[in-house]
């Protein structure tokens, strides 16, 4: 299913990770986007990015000055993103810092 062409407001979930890695990829509408990213058992930091490509290969940061986003403490976050051209969308933990925390991560589209 394509988030943001059947209906208002769709949501899919990415999954969640404990590592370094990657969320599963949603493809999307790509006009306006919200990630809702949620933090547990968290150390000191985890530091994220959200992604998007046109192929669902190549993956490039999403934040246009390419800088991540470090969260110091538990909890949810949220990150809305208007007329982003992109056809797929997925979350990048980066890095770990003490702890074992969970990263859990939902796209919606509209």
């Amino acid at each position: 299913m394509t988030l943001g062409l059947e209906s208002g407001y769709e949501v899919a979930d990415l999954g969640s990770l404990t590592s370094a890695g990657v969320t599963g990829s949603q493809i999307t509408s790509g006009v306006n986007l919200t990630f809702q990213v949620t933090v547990a058992s968290l150390g000191t930091s985890v530091t994220i990015r959200l992604e998007g490509s046109l192929d669902d290969t190549n993956y490039f940061n999403l934040d246009e000055s390419e800088t991540d986003t470090v969260l110091t403490a538990d909890g949810t976050y949220g990150y809305a993103l208007n007329g982003c051209p992109v056809k797929y969308v997925r979350v990048r933990l980066v890095s770990i810092d003490g702890g074992s925390p969970t990263v859990s991560a939902k796209v919606g589209s509209t």
